[in-house]
């Protein structure tokens, strides 16, 4: 992140304060900064949820109050430095408990502000620069009817349950996407209306074009009634999104249209993995056959990011799994087991099938999946006899 991006918030009911705050730090002119005089109460909780954002927060004569509303306040990724009395041991206590670690005098403002708000810069950026950027997994149906929504779908879903694993399923299908089907959840704001906003987005304003399905997975998705060129959406901007959900999320699922475009070879080539889903029929092993070589040929893509997933395999099936093995020359081949009934069911519901069906086979050939794919080491539910004491 370039310091450029950070927005330094200066907050406070003086404004001659305020003022003067802002003029010492008006040698920091590349970042960009906000005045806020009015309730700090009111407005703290705006910024806080921002790790863009540095907050220089100057008490009033309710300093402890505001401190303790703080304490409480949720998702703070914020950085912040309190400006108050520092002699106040109560008000020191409480901004410690709230996770501030920079509490300058407030008469000794003038002298240390610059070198404090310097310091917290270099440790923002420092941080985020080094911070690891979320994966970007790429599933797309070798021939029409594979199934790639469904296992797209159950793998975002299953990634979601794990620990600090937050994320991001993306439906770029403009036409006929179905993912929001799959959830149950119909979208007020767009993919494309995030696409025409990008310039303007954030990290806390991107999450209010995507619908929440549980406290890890949000989903982004096209509009339902608008119909949409693949063409309408620059590759361009449709990158800059992808590299803002990079920056968000730890894992990032995309749903891919079969459709060769610039948008197409812009994904393909910044995506992590990228899974083919195909269903045992000569038809589909000639597709998935055809669209490796476009992947790995055309657009120079190495082999070892390409996945082949067999959709409702059936082992008594003609078409064998080393049959597609010898066609393609490629040995990353897994298979999902089928089960119409419980997929319709979950379906039917609007539910991913992990949740409906967790102990299934198709479940547990799903989250083999996910965990290759994401390479998160997935927790075994260990049983224990304290358990049956009432102990965790």
């Amino acid at each position: 992140m370039e310091v450029n991006k950070l927005n330094l918030v200066l907050m406070g009911t003086n404004k001659d304060v305020i003022d003067k705050q802002r003029t010492l730090l008006s040698a920091l002119d590349i970042i960009k900064n906000e005045v806020v005089c009015q309730s700090i109460i009111d407005a703290v909780s705006k910024y806080m949820a921002d790790e863009n954002t540095i907050v220089i927060l100057n008490l009033s004569a309710n300093g402890l109050h505001e401190l303790k509303f703080l304490e409480v306040l949720p998702n703070k990724k914020s950085s912040m430095i309190i400006i108050g009395e520092q002699s106040n041991v109560e008000l020191l206590t409480q901004a410690l408990r709230a996770g501030v670690k920079d509490f300058i005098d407030e008469k000794e403002y003038e002298d240390k502000l610059l070198g404090v708000t310097s310091n917290v810069i270099k440790n923002v950026t420092h941080n985020f620069n080094n911070r690891k950027v979320g994966q970007l997994n790429v599933f797309i149906t070798a021939r029409g009817g594979s199934g790639a929504s469904f296992v797209a779908s159950n793998v975002a879903n299953l990634l979601s349950k794990e620990k600090e694993q937050k994320v991001a399923l993306v439906d770029l299908d403009l036409q006929f996407g179905s993912i929001g089907l799959n959830f149950n959840m119909m979208p007020k704001y767009t993919l494309a209306d995030a696409v025409k906003a990008i310039d303007e987005l954030d990290n806390v304003s991107l999450e209010a074009y995507m619908l929440k399905y549980n406290d890890n997975l949000s989903l982004l998705l096209p509009s339902t009634s608008e119909i949409l060129l693949h063409g309408d959406i620059s590759p361009s901007k449709l990158e800059s999104l992808l590299a803002l959900l990079k920056v968000n999320f730890n894992q990032i699922v995309i749903d891919m249209p079969r459709l060769i475009d610039p948008s197409f070879s812009m994904v393909m080539e910044r995506a992590d993995h990228i899974t083919l889903v195909v269903q045992q029929s000569l038809a589909q092993y000639r597709d998935a056959l055809r669209l490796v070589k476009i992947i790995n040929k055309d657009l120079e893509i190495s082999l070892d990011k390409i996945v082949i997933v067999i959709n409702r395999y059936d082992p008594k099936s003609s078409f064998r799994i080393e049959d597609l093995k010898s066609l393609i020359n490629h040995d990353k081949i897994y298979t999902i087991a089928s089960d119409y009934e419980q997929v319709e069911n979950a379906s039917n519901l609007g539910v991913p099938l992990s949740e409906s069906s967790g102990s299934s086979k198709i479940v547990k050939d799903l989250k083999k999946l996910a965990q290759v794919l994401s390479e998160v080491d997935f927790k075994k539910s260990k049983k224990s006899i304290f358990r049956f004491f009432g102990f965790k």
